[in-house]
């Protein structure tokens, strides 16, 4: 058995063509070499990429697609692997993660804001759970780190609640109108990547509205549709 693999063996390795002796004598060949076994899996991850645009059945962004067709024809050329690693299929296969798995999807902090929420509108209907509207926003701010947006002057609080997420408490404040809309504020102290300009979504009967402020991040969830309640939001984080 050859110890050394040729370059026409590490391609097959890439593609997944050698049998189980050949790849053992690649990847003990590239441990011993991090830069080349760097090159390798940057070739890897392009090469998983392209299969993830094969299966998602989103409209491609032209300028990914481009570098894609320019890729493929490359994928089992030699000098690439004389390239520093991760130059140009590092971009591309960052690019495709990015795209498949939706950078832009709302944080997760907004889920237990919506989920919370619901929690809250049961408690408001049941007789026997009795509702807290008590604020105490510096007590909270102790404890917690906590800091709520100032309320407009015809919003009212019916209930506060601490509820647990995967890091840190959060605070969900329960608000009518004089209108009589029913609505929540979720706040929780962690830099999200929500951004400081409130963006709204529709989340099954409910829309949610989040943002950030520094290390605080906010999610306002009522019954209106996402326009209606990303206008209130921005409304909010003005005040």
């Amino acid at each position: 058995m050859t110890d050394r693999p040729t370059d026409v063996e590490i391609d097959a390795y890439i593609d997944g063509e050698l049998d189980v002796e050949r790849r053992f004598v690649v990847e003990t060949h590239l441990s011993r070499r991090p830069a080349l076994a760097a090159r390798v899996m940057g070739d890897l991850s392009t090469r998983s990429a392209l299969r993830l645009l094969t299966h998602d059945r989103r409209r491609i962004p032209g300028d990914m697609m481009a570098k894609a067709e320019r890729l493929v024809p490359a994928q089992r050329s030699r000098w690439r692997r004389l390239m520093p690693a991760g130059l140009v299929t590092g971009g591309l296969a960052a690019g495709i993660a990015a795209w498949v798995v939706g950078i832009d999807r709302p944080p997760a902090y907004v889920s237990y804001a919506v989920a919370s929420h619901r929690i809250a509108m049961m408690r408001a209907d049941m007789n026997s759970q009795i509702e807290t509207p008590k604020f105490d926003a510096r007590e909270i701010a102790l404890n917690t780190r906590i800091a709520m947006p100032t309320l407009p002057d015809d919003w009212h609080v019916t209930d506060v609640q601490l509820f647990p997420t995967d890091k840190e408490p959060a605070l969900l404040m329960a608000v009518r109108t004089d209108e009589g809309r029913r609505m929540t504020i979720f706040a929780v102290h962690e830099k999200t990547h929500a951004p400081e300009e409130p963006d709204a979504v529709r989340e099954g009967a409910q829309s949610v509205a989040y943002w950030r402020r520094g290390d605080m991040s906010y999610a306002l969830t009522g019954d209106q549709e996402p326009r209606t309640m990303d206008a209130t939001a921005e409304e909010l984080a003005r005040i």
